[in-house]
């Protein structure tokens, strides 16, 4: 579902002065990738290793048998829901190239519902999701905090490092355009174009107050 929302958005009404990645081997998106896998690994094994403490001495992994809810496939299956939604949150590209999550509804609302439904069973505030998703309850409350703060973690750090890294690469390439298009004489920068129009406006406010002290001169004369 979220992948076809995805394909909703539009690109952004104004133009970007800088050009958008046109390789998926860019720095920017190969190094918030590689931290996103960082979060990840970190999460998973830590909640991986939390949940085979509480498992029984007698227990033996049958692969050909049918499936039996635990409390670790129920905390796998958290935190790689946690993953995929912070996945879409972290890689949406919004702007400046396209228009940014909040003006893709659809997109928006469904991941709003798709964290709160994980936020919901992890805390077990309504024992019956659990039960419909197959999810074993955690044995006791600390656990079940700490599977709430692995959660949480994934997604915010995942967010957070990967928006991070494209803030300050549109930032690099915006200032890598700006000098390009100074030496090619194509423009301004932003910062020249205000200098601009503020020498500008001081010219044009001098000129007429030296104007008018002209016509008082002539007049005073006359």
């Amino acid at each position: 579902m979220c992948f076809f929302l995805v394909s909703r958005s539009n690109p952004a009404k104004t133009l970007a002065k800088q050009q958008p990645i046109s390789s998926v081997f860019a720095w920017p998106v190969m190094t918030g990738l590689a931290l996103q896998l960082m979060v990840h690994l970190t999460v998973l094994f830590s909640g991986w290793k939390l949940a085979n403490e509480h498992r029984s001495k007698d227990f033996k992994r049958d692969l050909e048998g049918d499936f039996e809810p635990n409390l670790t496939n129920s905390v796998v299956f958290l935190l790689m829901a946690a993953m995929h939604a912070s996945s879409f949150l972290a890689n949406y590209e919004g702007h400046p190239f396209m228009q940014p999550l909040r003006a893709n509804k659809a997109l928006l609302y469904s991941l709003i519902l798709f964290v709160t439904t994980i936020l919901t069973a992890a805390l077990e505030v309504v024992p019956e999701l659990n039960s419909s998703l197959s999810l074993v309850l955690a044995p006791t409350d600390e656990f079940r905090q700490r599977i709430v703060m692995l959660v949480v973690a994934d997604i915010v750090l995942s967010v957070a490092l990967s928006t991070g890294i494209g803030l300050l690469a549109v930032r690099w390439r915006g200032q890598a355009a700006e000098r390009r298009a100074k030496e090619r004489g194509l423009g301004l920068g932003s910062r020249d174009a205000e200098d601009a129009d503020n020498k500008a406006s001081s010219g044009k406010r001098s000129s007429k107050s030296s104007g008018s002290s002209k016509v008082s001169k002539v007049l005073v004369e006359g």
